[in-house]
């Protein structure tokens, strides 16, 4: 055991080892996300639409259409004391199946291309310049941009990549939407890749074990300096394998489904079956395409719209693939040791459906037309509603502290996660924000903890998981 000064781990160690751990799943991500990513080829654009979308693409026939290009121009304050300006200009291009043969001058009869290529130039400056400078800088990066985009042969390149979620997406879709003709639909963007396909990856495996490796050093380079505790080491229970054996074989017996099993287990159990069902229907492993996520129940707005309802429920059963039904199934895992206990089963059902629900509304309210699956907008409500009940009275534990700690990083990691790009951060606020309002609902409906206690011990449900963490 460590401790400072006052006696206790400080909060730096904590948030040390949740970087070293979460740094390297980030990038792991990335990497899955570029490795599993399916190159489709097809002769034109307009046969985009009419296949499953996937992460990357070759056109053999196509033309950029740099006359009907959009811009949207974007300004960023970054640096520790927000001394870095960064001008940015994104341009996106109509991509067509062919030259036009006539040059088409009136912007009444332009129509909205399948697929746009998406073309950034950015400018930095210091944010201490005079309004003078900064003016001029602009008007330099807007000049420098129109020089580039004519002087420059779009139609040259190796693949096109569908960028996630990220910044320059959001730039691209601005300017986009600018246009008259923009009917609300979500347009496809990609960005031009002239490496060739298998490098696609550059050095992201790599820094995956390099990540981890620095991240543990410095973790452990900080552990040389709190003091040992040797009080509460003592305290300790002496260790035994065949105790820890005993206690394993425990676990495992209270996770078996019954008739009295959990229905936090039962929840996990189904999400698991249909991803089996999925793989043994022989759509993949290691991640699924759109198209067939659609089939099975995904969500998206225009087919709730046009009366498929269901989709909003079904879509919280369904993942994207091997890695993102393992890490929502262990968060919702984590949450539930906690959470179920308190609230019993019936209200522990009804808070993950609400939250699932309400997740998913928040999605198609945000995205006009984007594909969302996945637990995690539930399992975020869970963590709301076990956060605010871990403000009330409602919560005897001596670890309220510590799960509020947890409960704040894994949120806060995950949100910053889904920036990212690929994970559906509306969903997740709308799951978290719906179950925090729920878990003050349900502070009227749940029973106050059993505060008798024998001197020297506390009394705790025999059936309850407990969690110890140092």
């Amino acid at each position: 055991m460590l401790k400072d000064r006052q006696g206790n781990l400080p909060f730096l160690y904590l948030f040390a080892a949740c970087l070293a751990i979460s740094i390297p799943t980030i990038v792991l991500q990335n990497y899955l996300l570029t490795a599993t990513g399916k190159l489709t080829p097809v002769i034109q654009t307009s046969e985009i639409s009419q296949k499953p979308i996937t992460k990357y693409y070759t056109i053999a026939n196509h033309y950029i259409d740099k006359q009907h290009a959009v811009i949207h121009r974007r300004t960023e304050v970054s640096g520790r004391n927000n001394e870095n300006l960064t001008f940015h200009v994104y341009v996106a291009c109509p991509i067509l199946d062919k030259v036009p043969q006539t040059r088409v001058d009136n912007n009444s009869t332009f129509k909205l291309p399948v697929a746009w290529l998406g073309t950034e130039y950015t400018k930095g400056i210091s944010n201490h310049s005079s309004d003078a400078e900064k003016e001029q800088a602009f008007k330099e990066l807007g000049i420098e941009a129109y020089n580039k985009l004519r002087e420059q042969d779009l139609n040259q390149f190796v693949y096109l990549d569908h960028i996630g979620n990220n910044d320059h997406r959001k730039g691209y879709y601005a300017a986009i939407k600018e246009i008259p003709q923009y009917d609300g639909r979500e347009p496809l963007v990609f960005e031009s890749r002239n490496e060739p396909f298998e490098a696609r990856n550059g050095k992201k495996l790599g820094w995956i074990f390099r990540s981890f490796a620095i991240g543990a050093i410095i973790w452990f380079v900080m552990l040389l300096f709190p003091k040992f505790n040797s009080a509460e080491f003592k305290k300790l229970p002496e260790y035994s394998f065949q105790n820890q054996w005993k206690s394993f074989c425990k676990f495992i017996q209270t996770i078996r489904i019954t008739k009295k099993s959990s229905v936090s287990l039962i929840i996990i159990a189904i999400n698991i079956l249909v991803f089996v069902i999925m793989v043994f229907a022989g759509l993949g492993f290691i991640s699924f395409d759109g198209q067939e996520l659609y089939a099975w129940g995904a969500n998206y707005r225009p087919a709730v719209i046009d009366g498929q309802w269901w989709r909003l429920l079904t879509n919280i059963f369904l993942h994207g693939g091997l890695m993102h039904l393992m890490l929502n199934m262990y968060g919702l895992l984590f949450v539930s040791i906690f959470l179920e206990p308190i609230l019993g089963r019936a209200k522990y059902l009804i808070a993950y459906i609400l939250c699932g629900l309400f997740a998913s509304l928040a999605s198609i309210w945000w995205h006009p037309a984007t594909l969302s699956v996945g637990a995690s907008g539930a399992i975020f409500g869970l963590f709301g509603v076990l956060t605010a009940l871990l403000t009330t009275n409602k919560v005897d534990t001596s670890s309220k502290k510590g799960l509020l700690i947890n409960n704040a990083i894994f949120i806060g990691i995950n949100l910053i996660m889904g920036f990212a790009g690929g994970i559906d951060n509306a969903a997740h606020i709308g799951g978290l924000l719906t179950g925090i309002l729920i878990g003050y609902i349900m502070y009227f409906f749940v029973d106050e903890p059993n505060n008798k206690r024998k001197k020297g011990k506390s009394i705790r449900p025999a059936d309850e998981v407990t969690i110890t963490t140092e």
